[in-house]
């Protein structure tokens, strides 16, 4: 057994039996729980957690890559050290001010304890690295110390977030520093701690003190991490987050079993991935792929003429399949495929296929770059597992726009008491905090707050990534000046958390170029890309020329008028109609423009600003123009590259970045039953939306004549190896700030969690801009109405109700905030705004309906009146 249940501390042998120390008061006050029965319970959940996780194998991993020169004594101490960390998180409540003031438990010694007033994880953290200062072997102290100090820095911010370790050694040891306090309060009073605190007194000179004892530690530590490698680096970043959220999980659990009387025994895992994998068997889909590999499949087919493009996504399917099936190592894999192939398809097989071959693995991640594609696949798996509601049951949306996920529950028909309700809602919270699903659905944002974010909330589920699949979907939608960053961190992740991940989209950058430059390590190993035949697809009629390409009108002098007389032409042909602006200025300005045409087909309008019930009402607009053979205008920004499962017959796009293009073209002609044309403008700069993105260059757009030319081709790799090769020169060898050895060197290896979280940003803050509530009333799916001012009520009130508990409280507030979605927008920042009501940094702006009409802002008015929106 990699832990040791010898080798946990009893922490009664620490502490003195004079007293009773306690942990936690109930919340009523009517109980408390001593701080052996509170170690016991993170004991219990730590143990449970590692099982169901398989965590041995994990620090295993950390082992035989960083621990590689330690000696054997030195690794089994390294296993202890890390369960004890665990155990000894709270050993500092044994503080008299802690147990007077936060315990109502009168204890002696408090002035003793008046430097560090009613503090308990910095003393927590001290004892800890005295308990094992002394223990480590003199051949392994380089390592272990900076393990030591990595777990007490754990210890020490358990209750709040992660900052950087600089900051934690300089609390500890700096000026005033509160660690040496600690060490010399603790020799003075032996009232409560029994054993003798000694950090540093195996030194031969005794007479050098405290401070100075701790200053040599440090800069051992420093010097060590200061000689780190880049992969060291980010082997010690996992593993300093690891370790953090699974102290943090077993305290909350431990916390919540104790004050909600609810016991945690199921942690999100799929135990058996055939319950999902046979149902996904049955859909008529994947019984037709069987069928063709039984009779068809290598035999010989001539596909260069194929005009069904169900027979090309089959076969895309079956080699790819076949390729994964004959991988041995990999851990990352990449699919890049045409637009229209069927990704989404070939990824769930794959998610089933690397369970099947890896019994490790737990946990499946779906991740899309927005909110609109994760709610359009809950629909796709929701027809897949509809028959199956206690599958369905099992996977859950984690973003901003849905509420605390829950299980469906009559209390009056089930006749349950009330802490039964309660234990409910302290389960859905636990849940949601820490991801215990199987099967998740969330976006770029949302997992890049769990790997790189420095909040506690953030960090909770980090331990769940690990033993785990990751489909990332358009990762070419990141901004590409940490592309470099994100495939380092990757290959990293899922050396050590055994993670396998797919990388997939029909535009996808060699991520591997941005690497092998910078190293020859094995992690730069380990990916394979799954079509190994790329022109068998990308160069098939079916794809390549599915969708024409006309660029005429990027000439034009007048592009508003002469755009404008193009699209009424087009527009009464019966044909559905797509047009992507940049900027919401534009998009409105032609959609009003379209609306005071006497146009014989209808007109839509879809922006950011749209909500999901109105962008639903579109789509079933276009859905029904589509059955009755009407046409449709549909007016866009850039929601609609890869957001909208659509199919249009013609499609106009203000020119931005060649992978947006292709992303738009994938909404033209998708069923290949007609053909297919885009126009292509060039109206607005691109560098309002995109920033600094090279890829909005005029030499690798299609102002360039190359660009435009390999976009019809779909020879993306000419497109993408000269950006590649523009980031490496100008982020990762240049002496800039931005440098990527420095990152890794001054900020990754010594811990900075602020520098890594803001430099590991998917969207950049944006300070300039307010959030407001419109209240109006809006009309549902289902037909009922949601009145803004009642919901801005209903959540004012719940905000304000100190009676209920805190995670029924939490769970229902979530709920709250979904509903919240359906009114709020981001406008640029106004001084001057007047508004009705405010709830910290979100502006009630009542009767909202004035700014609508057929359902649409007015934007004119609104900009008028209150403010403008952000132009995105």
């Amino acid at each position: 057994m990699y832990f040791n249940r010898e080798n946990i501390i009893d922490i009664s042998k620490l502490i003195t039996k004079k007293y009773n120390f306690f942990a936690h008061l109930s919340q009523d006050k009517s109980y408390k729980e001593t701080l052996e029965e509170h170690t016991k319970l993170v004991e219990k959940y730590f143990f449970k957690i590692n099982a169901s996780k398989k965590l041995d194998d994990i620090f295993l991993n950390f082992e035989n890559v960083y621990l590689t020169n330690v000696s054997k004594e030195g690794k089994y101490l390294f296993r202890e050290m890390i369960i004890n960390t665990i155990i000894m998180h709270d050993i500092g409540k044994i503080n008299p001010n802690f147990q007077n003031y936060k315990m109502e438990n009168k204890i002696p010694g408090g002035e003793d304890f008046q430097e560090v007033t009613t503090q308990h994880s910095l003393i927590s953290s001290v004892l800890y690295m005295d308990y094992y200062y002394a223990k480590i072997p003199k051949e392994d102290k380089k390592i272990l110390r900076t393990i030591m100090i990595l777990n007490a820095y754990a210890i020490s911010k358990h209750h709040g977030d992660l900052d950087s370790l600089k900051s934690f050694i300089e609390n500890f040891n700096g000026e005033y520093g509160k660690g040496v306090i600690v060490l010399n309060i603790f020799k003075k009073n032996k009232e409560s701690y029994l054993k003798d605190v000694s950090l540093g007194n195996i030194m031969k000179n005794r007479k050098v003190n405290e401070k100075l004892r701790i200053d040599r530690i440090i800069n051992e530590v420093k010097n060590d991490l200061k000689n780190k490698s880049k992969e060291e680096g980010i082997y010690l970043y996992i593993y300093e987050r690891l370790i953090f959220s699974i102290l943090v999980a077993c305290d909350f659990y431990a916390t919540n079993e104790f004050m909600n009387r609810v016991e945690i025994n199921e942690f999100g895992e799929i135990d058996n991935i055939n319950i999902f994998y046979d149902e996904y068997k049955k859909t008529k889909i994947y019984k037709k792929i069987r069928e063709y590999e039984e009779n068809k499949y290598k035999k010989e087919n001539d596909l260069i003429n194929e005009k069904d493009i169900n027979i090309l996504r089959t076969e895309m399917f079956l080699d790819v399949e076949k390729v994964l099936n004959e991988d041995k190592d990999s851990n990352i894999f990449f699919l890049e495929a045409p637009t229209g192939s069927g990704k989404s398809n070939v990824a769930m097989n794959l998610s089933f296929r690397l369970f099947e071959k890896d019994n490790n693995l737990k946990k499946i991640f779906y991740v899309y770059p927005f909110n609109t594609l994760v709610e359009q696949n809950i629909e796709n798996l929701k027809k897949i597992f509809k028959e199956k509601n206690e599958l369905f049951n099992k996977i859950a949306v984690i973003n901003c726009l849905k509420p605390i996920k829950k299980e469906k529950i009559d209390w009056e028909k089930e006749n349950k008491e009330y802490d039964e309700e309660y234990k409910y809602y302290a389960k859905a919270l636990l849940d949601r905090q820490f991801l215990n699903y199987p099967f998740i659905l969330t976006t770029h944002v949302s997992l890049f707050n769990v790997m790189f974010g420095r909040l506690k909330e953030d960090i909770f589920a980090f331990h769940q990534l690990a033993n785990s699949v990751i489909v990332l979907d358009e990762i070419q939608s990141y901004k590409n000046v940490i592309w470099t960053e994100i495939i380092y961190f990757l290959k990293a992740f899922s050396k050590i958390l055994n993670i396998k991940v797919i990388i997939m989209s029909a535009t996808l950058p060699n991520l591997n170029l941005l690497t092998i430059k910078n190293d020859s390590e094995d992690v730069l190993k380990n990916t394979t890309n799954l079509i190994k035949d790329r022109e068998k697809y990308f160069s098939n009629s079916l794809f390549k020329n599915r969708v024409s390409i006309d660029y005429t009108l990027m000439d034009s002098q007048d592009i508003f008028n002469d755009l404008l007389t193009h699209v009424i032409e087009n527009s009464n042909k019966n044909k559905k109609i797509l047009m992507e602006f940049i900027k919401k200025e534009s998009a409105y300005k032609f959609y009003n423009a379209l609306c005071s045409e006497q146009l014989s087909c209808k007109v839509e309008l879809m922006t950011g600003d749209d909500n999901i019930v109105e962008r639903n009402r579109i789509l079933k607009t276009i859905e029904f123009c589509e059955n009755e053979g009407k046409g449709i205008i549909l007016v866009a920004t850039q929601v609609i590259e890869a957001g909208v499962d659509i199919d249009m017959d013609i499609g106009y796009k203000d020119i931005s970045k060649l992978d947006s293009e292709e992303q738009f073209m994938g909404r033209i002609n998708r069923s290949c039953k007609k053909q297919g044309i885009v126009y292509f403008f060039d109206m607005d700069s691109a560098t309002s939306i995109y920033g600094n993105d090279i890829r909005i260059n005029n030499e690798y757009s299609l102002r360039n004549e190359k660009m435009k030319s390999i976009l019809i081709n779909k020879n993306f790799e000419e497109y993408y190896k000269p950006v590649l090769d523009k980031i490496i020169k100008i982020y990762n060898v240049s002496c800039s700030d931005t440098n990527i050895n420095d990152f890794f060197k001054e900020d990754v290896a010594i811990l900075n969690f602020k520098k890594i979280e803001e430099r590991m940003k998917l969207i950049d803050d944006n300070n300039w801009s307010i959030s407001v509530f419109l209240a109006r009333k809006i009309k549902m799916d289902d037909g009922s109405i949601l009145d803004g001012e009642t919901v801005w009520k209903e959540y004012k009130k719940l905000l304000c109700n100190n009676k209920l508990g805190y995670a029924e409280k939490e769970v229902k507030l979530s709920e709250a905030r979904s509903n919240l979605n359906y009114f709020v927008y981001d406008i640029k920042k106004n001084v001057d705004l007047i508004y009705q009501d405010k709830i910290g940094t979100l502006y009630y702006i009542g009767n909202g309906d004035k700014y609508f009409e057929n359902g649409k802002l007015n934007k004119d008015k609104f900009k008028n009146e209150v403010g403008m929106f952000l132009d995105i």
